[in-house]
């Protein structure tokens, strides 16, 4: 799924409120973004134990709807259109958790 597509969805989830649980498309988004999350999170651990991490996320983490919706929407929409879901959450937790370089 096209990282458009995706974020218009979540949107449309989010506007439903506490009805979002009974919505048809949340189970099938929640495992498109678990695929897409478990994917980066294994791409930066190995560049991690290449001593070039891609962000540096603290261990645990939780994003609101509304800075889950945010972040991706930050992301120009012509370039959500050929991003998708696991490009675009690389892309946000890059800009959200940089590694900065450690102060000697």
């Amino acid at each position: 799924m096209d990282a458009e597509t995706f974020f218009t969805k979540a949107v449309a989830l989010k506007k439903k409120g506490m009805g979002a649980v009974f919505a048809k498309d949340l189970k099938p988004m929640i495992n498109i973004f678990e695929a897409a999350a478990d994917s980066v999170k294994a791409e930066n651990e190995a560049a991690r134990l290449a001593g070039a991490p891609l962000f540096c996320a603290p261990k645990k983490y939780r994003l609101t709807a509304e800075q889950f919706i945010g972040e991706f929407s930050r992301i120009p929409k012509e370039r959500r259109r050929i991003q998708s879901v696991r490009e675009a959450w690389r892309e946000i937790v890059i800009r959200r958790f940089p590694c900065l370089p450690h102060i000697m």
